[in-house]
Formats: C-alpha cells, sequence, structure tokens
C-alpha cells in the first residue's frame, strides 16, 4: 500500500471518530457535565490500548510463524 493510501486510510478512521469525541463534547457541556476523565488520563488510556494491541498482534504473529512481508522496493 502506498503512502498516500494509508494516509487516506487513516484519515477514513481518525475523521469520523474526531467527529464523534466533537459531538460527545458538546453534550457533555450542552448537559453541563465534566467529562468521565481528564484529558490527559483518557489520552493514556488510549494510548495502552494501541501498544497493547499492537503487542498482542506481534505476539500471534511470532508464535504462527507469519513471515513480514518483504519491504517494498517501488519508488
Amino acid at each position: 500500500m502506498s503512502a498516500l493510501g494509508r494516509v487516506g486510510a487513516l484519515l477514513r478512521s481518525a475523521v469520523p471518530a474526531f467527529v464523534a469525541g466533537l459531538v460527545m463534547g458538546a453534550v457533555y457541556r450542552a448537559l453541563d457535565i465534566n467529562s468521565p476523565a481528564p484529558p490527559l488520563i483518557g489520552l493514556t488510556g488510549l494510548a495502552g490500548m494501541v501498544l497493547g494491541e499492537r503487542a498482542a498482534a506481534a505476539v500471534r504473529d511470532r508464535f504462527t510463524h507469519r513471515p513480514t512481508p518483504p519491504p517494498s522496493t517501488s519508488g
């Protein structure tokens, strides 16, 4: 997959997540409710989820002996 394709795939998943966060932030403010976690704690939790997901995939790939694809030589 090209770099442009990866960026497009990231944006297709990141933009809706960002918009959902904006909507929820507006709902919290409209109802005068504090968010469930301070932003730094929430982001730290999300980072942990991402790292855990990648670690689990790496362990799974190691034990199932999936070869890593060779680097792309197009350029």
